[in-house]
């Protein structure tokens, strides 16, 4: 586990190079339902991290509301109303080969959501942290299946390595907001 934390670090030092002071905010969407172990890492992300809201810094998608195929476009569409020009941070469990599960992927631009259950919204999102914990099966019914029985281990441990993260990544972009205006 320590591996795969400190590989994320880095990764998401790199990725995310281009913050800096000429976006508003930092805006991270926690993608998932507490219905389907498999698709929950986005929101329980999103409760562990809720603490370093601010002014600068704001979490959508925690367990008492959740962001899912349904909410996403009306959701999105309102971080574009009320932030000019917001830095966003995806977060969301996915499927994919056998060879990456367990594995902490990011990517930049655009996103789909709902792919495994072949429903899609597509977005643009300056981060993208996809969180592959089954195996894809190319069938909507066996990847809900899969989902499903995901191992809590896993999902938990995925979890702690994107919440200690993203709460490190947080707290040194604060720390570097606040230097910035001093």
């Amino acid at each position: 586990m320590y591996n795969r934390y400190y590989k994320f670090i880095r990764e998401l030092e790199v990725g995310a190079k281009d913050l800096n002071h000429i976006y508003s905010n930092v805006i991270i969407l926690c993608i998932g339902t507490k219905k389907v172990l498999g698709d929950s890492v986005g929101p329980l992300v999103g409760e562990n991290i809720k603490y370093l809201e601010n002014e600068y810094i704001k979490i959508y998608g925690v367990l008492e509301h959740t962001i899912n195929f349904n909410n996403a476009k009306n959701i999105i569409g309102d971080i574009y109303k009320n932030f000019d020009n917001p830095y966003i941070i995806t977060i969301d469990s996915a499927l994919g080969s056998k060879e990456n599960m367990g594995q902490v992927i990011l990517n930049k631009g655009y996103i789909k959501i709902g792919k495994a259950l072949e429903k899609s919204i597509c977005f643009y999102s300056n981060l993208n942290i996809k969180c592959v914990v089954g195996k894809n099966t190319n069938s909507m019914v066996n990847n809900l299946v899969e989902l499903k029985n995901v191992d809590i281990e896993e999902i938990n441990n995925i979890v702690q390595i994107v919440s200690k993260g993203i709460e490190n990544f947080l707290t040194n972009c604060i720390r570097n907001k606040i230097m910035a205006k001093l």
